[in-house]
């Protein structure tokens, strides 16, 4: 059984559509806006997130792409994310969806950040809920 809820969309390029202080606005443009081609300068971690800091003095919360609370890491700590990304740039967004595993097959906006890096594309880009892009805010 598939869930087919449907998240608004940008019109003009298909991102997920954010709200914002009661204004429905592009998350790409929106992340574009404040993050984009930014480098991060240092990480933190605060109750439980872990916050890229960008040289525009700007943060964005890492979420989980699957339901907006701490990421679920496994094979890494959130030290280590973090002094992994830190000194890259973003180079980019992407979006897709997120499907559950159980018998609902519920369907969610996920919103992805492409990172700077000699890896491949896909190792370099990090998949987060819309809260993330809900929360980029000044330090």
């Amino acid at each position: 059984m598939s869930s087919t809820q449907s998240h608004p969309t940008c019109p003009d390029d298909g991102f997920p559509l954010v709200e914002l202080n009661g204004k429905y606005v592009c998350s790409a443009e929106h992340a574009d806006a404040r993050i984009g081609g930014r480098r991060i300068v240092t990480t933190t971690i605060r109750n439980g997130y872990l916050y890229l800091e960008f040289d525009n003095q700007t943060s964005i919360p890492l979420t989980c792409p699957c339901c907006g609370g701490q990421l679920h890491l496994r094979q890494i700590s959130a030290e280590q994310l973090g002094q992994l990304l830190a000194g890259r740039t973003v180079e980019g967004f992407r979006h897709g969806q997120w499907v559950s595993h159980d018998q609902s097959g519920a369907k969610h906006p996920i919103f992805a950040i492409q990172f700077s890096g000699e890896e491949d594309v896909n190792t370099r880009t990090m998949q987060v809920h819309l809260d993330s892009v809900r929360n980029i805010s000044e330090t």
